[in-house]
C-alpha cells in the first residue's frame, strides 16, 4: 500500500463531550484512531499532529501504538507540532522525557516565534534547531531564559498560528471528535479564537486541501460534517449553552461546501457517519488518494 506515498496527513482528534450520548465508549475512539494511523502510514504517508505532552493523552497513545511496528523504519511516521502555549508551559524534564520516548516514531517541532523549530532530546538535555543555528539547553533555567527572549503571542493567536503552520505543512486533514465549548463542562473549554477542529477544517478547505470529518464519534467534527452538508442536521446532538464563538465559527464552513469535489461527496458523506474502525480507515485512504489525484 503506497497510495499516499510522500504525503503528510494532518490528524485533528480529541475526545468529544457528546460521545457517550451517541452510545460510543472511549475505546471506540481509540480503536478508530489507531486504525486510521496504521492505514495512513502503511499507505506511505506521514501523520502530522498538533498535540500536548500529556503522557496519558492521545498524542502519546498514538506514538506508542506505532512504536513497535516502525522502530526500524528509515522514516519516522509522525510529525508532532507543539503549539507555543503548550511549549511554554512544559517543564524542562517532562519535555526531554517526552522527546526521548517518541524518538523512534516522531519528529517533534515547537511552533514558536511564528516558526517551526526542531526539537530532540540529547544526552545532557535538549537540542533546539539544527546545524549552526542549533543550541543545546541543559536545564530548566536555560530553557526559560531562551523562551523569555522570544516574543510571545497571546493564547488565541498562538494556537491559530500553529494550526496555520500545520496546514501549510500538510497535504490533507482528517478530523475526529473535538471540543464544543459547552459552558456546563469546564473540561470542554477550547483554547483559541475558534474551536480547534472547526478552525482546522476551515484552514484546510481554504487552502484547497482534502478534509475528512468523521462525525460518527461526536464532537465538533460531527458539527463540521453537518455544516458541510455531509450529515443531516437532524443528527445534531442536543447540547446546552456553548461558547459564543462556536456557532459563528461553524457558520463560516457553509461557504466552503463547494471545495468538496461533487463526485466525492457521497463517499465523504458515508465516512461522516461511519464508526467501523479498520474498514473506515481503508475507505479514508482511498478517498484521500482520489481527492489528491
Amino acid at each position: 500500500m503506497t497510495a499516499l506515498l510522500g504525503k503528510l496527513v494532518a490528524l485533528s482528534v480529541s475526545d468529544a463531550p457528546d460521545r457517550a450520548r451517541l452510545g460510543l465508549p472511549a475505546r471506540e475512539v481509540d480503536r478508530a484512531l489507531f486504525s486510521i494511523c496504521t492505514v495512513i502510514v502503511r499507505s506511505g504517508a506521514k501523520i502530522v499532529y498538533g498535540g500536548n505532552l500529556d503522557p496519558n493523552g492521545l498524542t502519546f497513545s498514538m506514538f506508542r501504538h506505532l512504536a513497535g511496528a516502525y522502530v526500524a523504519a528509515k522514516e519516522v511516521p509522525f510529525v508532532h507540532i507543539i503549539p507555543e502555549p503548550v511549549f511554554r508551559k512544559a517543564p524542562f524534564d517532562a519535555l526531554v522525557h517526552a522527546l526521548r520516548e517518541g524518538a523512534s516514531v516522531v519528529k517533534t517541532h515547537a511552533h514558536i516565534d511564528r516558526d517551526l523549530v526542531p526539537l530532540r532530546a540529547v544526552e545532557d538535555g535538549l537540542r533546539i534547531g539544527t546545524g549552526a543555528s542549533g543550541i543545546r539547553l541543559r536545564s530548566d533555567g536555560e530553557f526559560r531564559s531562551w523562551l523569555d527572549a522570544k516574543p510571545e503571542l497571546n493564547t488565541a493567536s498562538a494556537f491559530s498560528a500553529a494550526r496555520e503552520a500545520i496546514t501549510r505543512l500538510s497535504d490533507a486533514r482528517v478530523v475526529l471528535g473535538g471540543k464544543m465549548g459547552l459552558l456546563n463542562d469546564p473540561r470542554d473549554a477550547y483554547e483559541g479564537a475558534k474551536p480547534g477542529i472547526v478552525e482546522e477544517a476551515l484552514l484546510s478547505l481554504a487552502a484547497h486541501l482534502p478534509c475528512v470529518p468523521l462525525g460518527a464519534f461526536g464532537g465538533a467534527a460531527r458539527d463540521v460534517a453537518i455544516a458541510l452538508g455531509l450529515l443531516d442536521p437532524a443528527k445534531r446532538v442536543p447540547r446546552g449553552e456553548q461558547a459564543p464563538t462556536y456557532a459563528s465559527s461553524l457558520a463560516l464552513l457553509v461557504a466552503y461546501r463547494d471545495k468538496i469535489p461533487v463526485e466525492l461527496q457521497p463517499a465523504l458523506a458515508s465516512l461522516a457517519d461511519d464508526d467501523r474502525g479498520e474498514p473506515m480507515a481503508y475507505d479514508i485512504a482511498v478517498l484521500l488518494e482520489q481527492w489528491l489525484a
